[in-house]
Parts: C-alpha cells; sequence; structure tokens
C-alpha cells in the first residue's frame, strides 16, 4: 500500500506496462485534502478502480470527517464510497464482512 495516493503514482498506471507491475498496488487517501481536489477520488477509480482504494487519514493532523465530506462530494457511487471506506480492505485481509464487496 502507498500513502498519500503513492505521490502521484496511479497516473502511470495509464501506460500498460506499468499497470501489469503495479497489479497488487493499492493506494491510501491519507492527505488528499492537502494535495488534491475531491475530484482525485473518481479520478483514480477510473484509472485503477476503485478496489485498489483504502481509506486513510492524517489523523490527527486533519479530521477523518473532512475526508468524508470530501468523498461525499467526489460523485462516487454510495457503493463506491463504502468500498472506499472499508470494504476494500476487508477484502483485501480477507475479512467477512456480510457483503460482496
Amino acid at each position: 500500500m502507498l500513502a498519500h495516493w503513492g505521490g502521484g503514482l496511479p497516473f502511470y498506471e495509464l501506460m500498460p506496462e506499468v499497470a501489469k507491475g503495479m497489479a497488487n498496488v493499492y493506494y491510501d487517501t491519507a492527505a488528499s485534502p492537502y494535495l488534491y481536489s475531491k475530484k482525485i477520488y473518481a479520478i483514480v477509480s477510473e484509472i485503477v478502480g476503485v478496489k485498489k482504494i483504502l481509506f486513510g487519514t492524517d489523523f490527527p493532523l486533519l479530521s477523518p470527517r473532512k475526508y468524508f465530506q470530501e468523498l461525499e462530494g467526489s460523485g462516487l457511487s454510495k457503493e463506491d464510497q463504502r468500498k472506499i471506506l472499508g470494504l476494500n480492505l476487508s477484502n483485501l485481509l480477507a475479512l467477512d464482512s456480510g457483503t460482496d464487496g
């Protein structure tokens, strides 16, 4: 997992050879409000797939509430938001969340 959206690395996954090499790499949302507009969620979801995005914060530097607000305004579906907020990590760790995520 790469923190802070991998420093912009997801954008390089537009190159097929990079995407192939990064197949098992995940990105967290920490520092989003400091580094990117809320568009980052939808754009990276389109590039790498929502399943590769994991919720992360820089708490206590910034409250998780700010991340929740940005995610709600990102244009992603509620289901994709739920995936980012925990279902993706649960699936990655093979935890039973009671749903198919």
